[in-house]
């Protein structure tokens, strides 16, 4: 028996690396993964030419761990597992207290920085210009970190780059403002996404009206529905921390009606609202407002004021963008992430005198195109 115990375990081990390899051929491939909110591998093209330098190798095996039977199941049972094992971070995200995803923040390329506030403080030289950095949740409830998490401080980034900008340029303490508002209500920013609530963008909405010279909307002035609550964002995503609870995601509507007409300029397309409602049947649910991230969106309002207001951003405006409405004429999105626009040149054919960049640091610290602001 004994000599037959090799025999029989080798045996098990072929029968299982071959069930696997058929259940592999056999089993539906997908292109996206919904748990992870990102693209597949699909089979890479075979060549003389990448088998003998090594990347269909290297894609082929991308393409296996992607496309392995039952991936879902694992991802989840090796998540379940490192809780278990009170793991407190996994691929830059920590898991805090009550719940909450908080991003790393690594030491940031100061010298972009500083590079970015000189284009920046140059633009504010020919137009009025506002700068609203966001923190985010890891500074505003950084006592939701984890004991040993010890991420860059993102309010002195903030206060380094804010000094580093010209006089001319008006700083939007957005910063202060949530700290202030986080004494007393913490839902602030998602649990499982990168973003601040609607309620946060509120806030900061607040604070830069209270810069720019405009009262604000009072809070009771809107309608507040919550259209989901099954919303799991970006950091359960990149976590793959299955044991999170989803977030709830409010939109809130004006009481005073304000018709709108919203054109995707690349696109040529148009709309009347400022919601997508088809995304809050799928994953990515936060692009329900704008309809997520585009190159140029203009907006036209019903106020009659002759303000035209352009805004440089990334996805942190798309749930504040809203409340400006009632306040602007006319609203220019870009985000240069998406497109390459001579900003001053755009700015002037336009007639545009008010420019806000609304960034969060995390983006903010690697955009590395705003040397178009010198154009």
């Amino acid at each position: 028996m004994k000599n037959k115990l090799p025999l029989l375990i080798g045996c098990s081990f072929i029968a299982y690396i071959g069930f696997f390899f058929i259940f592999q051929l056999i089993h539906p491939k997908q292109s996206f993964s919904e748990l992870e909110n990102r693209n597949l591998a699909t089979m890479p093209s075979f060549s003389i030419e990448t088998l003998l330098d090594g990347s269909f190798g290297s894609d082929f095996e991308t393409y296996i761990a992607d496309q392995f039977p039952l991936r879902n199941n694992f991802i989840s049972i090796k998540s379940n597992s490192e809780h278990l094992l009170q793991k407190k971070e996994n691929n830059g995200v920590f898991i805090g207290k009550d719940g909450y995803l908080l991003q790393n923040f690594e030491k940031p390329d100061m010298e972009l920085a500083y590079r970015n506030a000189t284009y920046i403080s140059n633009l504010a030289e020919h137009f009025n210009v506002y700068m609203a950095l966001a923190p985010t949740a890891t500074k505003v409830l950084e006592d939701k970190l984890p004991m040993y998490a010890s991420p860059y401080d993102e309010g002195q980034y903030i206060t380094d780059f804010y000094n580093a900008l010209s006089d001319n340029v008006h700083k939007v303490p957005v910063l202060e403002t949530l700290i202030e508002q986080s004494s007393t209500n913490n839902q602030l920013y998602y649990k499982t996404d990168h973003h601040w609530t609607t309620l946060g963008a509120y806030y900061a909405y607040s604070s830069f009206c209270n810069v720019a010279g405009i009262t604000p909307t009072p809070l009771d002035a809107f309608d507040i529905e919550t259209v989901s609550t099954d919303f799991y964002g970006s950091l359960f995503s990149k976590g793959n921390f299955t044991f999170i609870e989803p977030d709830s995601l409010q939109i809130f509507y004006p009481k005073v009606d304000n018709p709108l007409s919203i054109t995707n300029v690349l696109e040529e397309t148009t709309s009347d609202s400022l919601y997508d409602y088809s995304y809050l049947e799928a994953k990515d649910k936060y692009s329900v407002f704008l309809d997520g991230n585009h190159p140029l969106i203009q907006i036209k309002t019903s106020v009659k004021n002759g303000r035209k207001l352009l805004i440089l951003k990334d996805s942190y405006a798309n749930c504040f963008v809203p409340f400006l409405a009632s306040h602007y004429e006319e609203i220019e999105i870009l985000d240069l992430r998406l497109a390459n626009f001579p900003i001053q040149t755009y700015a002037k054919e336009n007639q545009i005198d008010d420019i806000l960049l609304l960034y969060n640091v995390q983006n903010f610290n690697a955009e590395g195109k705003l040397s178009l602001l010198l154009k």
